[in-house]
């Protein structure tokens, strides 16, 4: 038996329609193998929002100025966003909020990179080891500043965690965590900024 509200049984069915913003979409559902939910195993689903936050302008628009609205309260004087769904959504909030940087932590170390950190990450939809990088110049921008970390979605928390550990390392100061989506059973939608939420769908 599913007793979660963001745990729903697949039926097959090929999208799912949202509405954040006062705009309305509809969501491919594909499949991100098998999770584990309180000791159950199930195939799982999701309603993926690839292409709203890597192309649909409009989109990006609506969601970057609520999302600014519910951050302003925290008063962070930087944004921080991991690549790269999330970056032009990144913008759009810094932008908002009459922020003049925002910092994007990448996946890759790059040739430029002689001085850097780092942490692991695990996601739910990406296989295999994956990091979160801040290079010397980004870590300078970020030290002893308010942060509000960002990003599309939320579903283990593991990529937000790991910024978080990042800014620590960096010696920031996280004072808000923001999303467009809270998705799955997996974390406490209190605990997020966010817009609306997702279900992940499970057979």
């Amino acid at each position: 038996m599913l007793e979660h509200r963001r745990l729903v049984k697949y039926n097959g069915e090929p999208a799912y329609r949202v509405k954040i913003a006062g705009l309305e979409r509809l969501l491919p559902i594909v499949s991100i193998g098998r999770v584990k939910v309180n000791g159950a195993e199930y195939m799982a689903y999701i309603a993926s929002d690839s292409e709203l936050v890597l192309g649909d302008v409009e989109f990006i628009n609506a969601a970057s100025r609520e999302l600014a609205r519910l951050i302003e309260r925290y008063s962070p004087s930087i944004i921080v966003t991991p690549e790269a769904k999330s970056i032009a959504l990144a913008y759009g909030v810094a932008r908002e909020l009459n922020l003049p940087r925002f910092v994007v932590a990448r996946k890759g170390v790059k040739a430029y990179m002689s001085c850097y950190m780092h942490v692991e990450v695990n996601s739910i939809t990406t296989r295999g080891r994956q990091l979160l990088i801040l290079d010397s110049q980004s870590v300078t921008q970020v030290a002893g500043r308010d942060v509000c970390v960002v990003d599309d979605v939320v579903s283990t928390g593991g990529t937000i965690k790991a910024l978080e550990e990042l800014m620590r390392m960096a010696g920031a100061n996280v004072v808000c965590r923001a999303v467009v989506w809270v998705e799955g059973p997996w974390v406490d939608e209190r605990d997020y900024v966010h817009l609306g939420e997702l279900p992940v769908f499970v057979e």
